[in-house]
């Protein structure tokens, strides 16, 4: 932990009631499984847990504290209202003592990509990421507590799925940097219309230090919205019209990666981008304005994008087992990101091309009208099979039958396996879907 804190700091910070003696505390848990001596034990409650249930044991560990909701009865303890915005709190005394720069990355699509490019590219500094997809109201704690004195930079994934999640999670993360890369059609369920998704990721502008850069995607049809939302804070655009601050012109999407000429203030630059996709092209200039920011040179920060970031399942690409490509991007999906994937795969350079695709999650009431039009999105690009498992995805695999298409519906991950297992070489294979999807079965029985 970068600070030692003490029962008391903590109590001040979580608006709490310190009960019993003042401690020093060398590190935070909420896992019992993690305690130490000398720790402090946030007792965190979610719908399946409640870490009430493990206060005794975690004091009988070592815990020489714990953050509670009620009275309990160990000797040291502070009672707060909620332990969950406790937890936020404390990490933010942990941020607040970080000497380093805070990058901090939201939006519908792109933020993982973004975060993990960007943390890569920052080779000469020693970096913290977010792993995984501790991007939520424990993840982003969580992270924060991982800061020690050998951090130059914590780069900081933001996500949400209710309203008022990303305000939360900036007044955590308070960061000097904000990329926020889009809004698009995600979380409909717990965000509502896209307006509502805009303005739920323009809260991290806003929640931001007052000196913060923020880097805003030109072309999303939210750019002025964001803007306004930045006041003083200087902002740093990035789109494929001259408009924007960083902008790229002569494009050559390839199937594994892109050329294109990146332009910036008066200059411009001939860049490899690395991955498929124009999506991936504004990932890269995202990545560049934060390194840009930073103070890296415009040479050397494009020179970065050249590198592939790897991200399992996020447009992976593999090989089943008789030689067909096969392009894993199972870890999430969103209706934009679909047509992104899509894209990708019609660019292969083989004679056909296959898509897998579950059921994407989150969408409310227009559930089935984005389904139809990703299945016919995926007949006008010239897709040569779609393969749809479950009823949900049964929506695109009809729609993109109507219209000519060749469409397969299976009812379990081990029948779309066995449908494309034959194929080799000549064939590309696309597997898409929501992590509730779990589509990875697909990919794992593809390639054991």
């Amino acid at each position: 932990m970068l600070i030692n804190l003490t029962l008391s700091d903590i109590a001040r910070a979580c608006d709490g009631e310190l009960v019993g003696e003042d401690c020093d505390l060398n590190a935070v848990v909420t896992d019992t499984r993690t305690i130490s001596a000398g720790c402090l034990f946030v007792a965190l409650k979610g719908e399946r847990f409640d870490g009430h249930d493990y206060i005794e044991q975690a004091v009988q560990n070592g815990a020489v504290g714990v953050v509670s909701d009620r009275n309990v009865g160990v000797p040291n303890y502070v009672k707060v209202a909620d332990t969950t915005l406790a937890y936020g709190a404390i990490a933010r005394l942990i941020r607040d003592a970080f000497k380093g720069v805070v990058v901090c990355i939201t939006g519908s699509n792109g933020k993982t990509t973004v975060k993990d490019w960007l943390a890569q590219s920052l080779a000469e500094k020693n970096v913290l990421k977010t792993r995984a997809n501790l991007n939520n109201q424990i993840g982003v704690p969580k992270t924060l507590f991982e800061l020690d004195d050998n951090h130059d930079v914590a780069v900081i994934e933001a996500g949400t799925s209710f309203t008022g999640e990303i305000p939360l999670l900036a007044k955590i993360a308070f960061p000097d940097v904000v990329i926020l890369t889009n809004a698009s059609g995600s979380h409909f369920e717990g965000l509502g219309g896209l307006e509502s998704i805009a303005k739920e990721k323009g809260a991290l502008i806003s929640g931001s230090a007052d000196n913060a850069s923020v880097v805003l995607n030109a072309d999303d049809e939210y750019f002025d919205y964001w803007c306004g939302l930045a006041g003083n804070r200087q902002v740093y655009s990035f789109g494929f019209t001259e408009s924007a601050d960083l902008y790229t012109s002569d494009i050559e999407l390839g199937a594994e990666s892109s050329l294109a000429m990146f332009h910036y203030d008066g200059m411009a630059l001939p860049v490899v981008v690395a991955g498929a996709g124009r999506h991936q092209i504004a990932n890269g200039m995202a990545v560049v304005l934060a390194m840009l920011i930073m103070g890296i040179d415009f040479k050397q920060a494009t020179g970065k994008l050249a590198a592939p970031v790897l991200v399992s399942g996020r447009l992976e690409r593999l090989k089943a087992k008789n030689g067909a490509v096969l392009i894993n991007d199972c870890y999430n999906a969103s209706p934009s990101s679909v047509e992104a994937a899509i894209d990708v795969l019609a660019m292969q350079p083989v004679e056909e091309t296959w898509l897998i695709l579950g059921a994407l999650a989150e969408l409310g009431a227009q559930r089935d009208a984005i389904h139809h039009g990703l299945g016919i999105y995926a007949r006008d690009k010239g897709i040569s099979c779609l393969i749809c498992v479950g009823p949900v995805a049964g929506i695109a695999g009809a729609a993109f039958r109507s219209k000519g298409g060749n469409a397969i519906f299976c009812n379990t991950h081990n029948e779309a396996a066995t449908v494309v297992r034959p194929l080799d070489k000549k064939h590309a294979i696309l597997v898409k879907g929501s992590r509730s999807a779990k589509m990875e079965n697909v990919i794992e029985a593809l390639i054991n």
